[in-house]
């Protein structure tokens, strides 16, 4: 996969399976809407939520994105950081790649409501298809 493939079959509106740390129990695993910027992954959660004080208590994570129709997927894994700031604007473009443009601000008026925050994963390791490289420069074709 080039990296030019990589960028593309990341970029459709495909869910992103997170998986997080739980402690003294098997990992969470919860689907997410996530964008990525050629070299982060970023998807939005709530405070609230058991993701969010799971990852803040340990921010080691994994993630894959998968489309059974092609057989492909990406794996990613790393520490992932958490901002807490300027959430409504970070956010947008995890919403413009799901969701309509006539609903796009009702919906990020909506999620703003929600005290949410945004995980950031700059992988350590990314695997494609099998192929693990060391960072997503490492890309075939980068």
């Amino acid at each position: 996969m080039t990296r030019a493939e990589l960028d593309k079959f990341l970029a459709a509106p495909r869910n992103a399976i997170v998986a997080v740390n739980r402690p003294g129990a098997a990992p969470q695993v919860t689907p997410v809407w996530y964008a990525w910027d050629g070299a982060t992954f970023r998807f939005s959660t709530t405070r609230g939520r058991a993701k969010y004080i799971n990852i803040k208590r340990d921010p080691a994570i994994s993630l894959i994105v998968d489309d059974i129709a092609s057989h492909t997927y990406v794996m990613a894994t790393g520490r992932a950081s958490i901002i807490e700031e300027n959430i409504a604007t970070l956010t947008r473009p995890i919403l413009e790649k799901y969701i309509p443009a006539d609903r796009l601000q009702q919906s990020i008026e909506m999620l703003m409501k929600e005290d949410r925050v945004l995980v950031v994963l700059r992988p350590e390791k990314l695997i494609v298809n099998g192929q693990m490289l060391a960072d997503p420069s490492d890309a075939p074709g980068a």
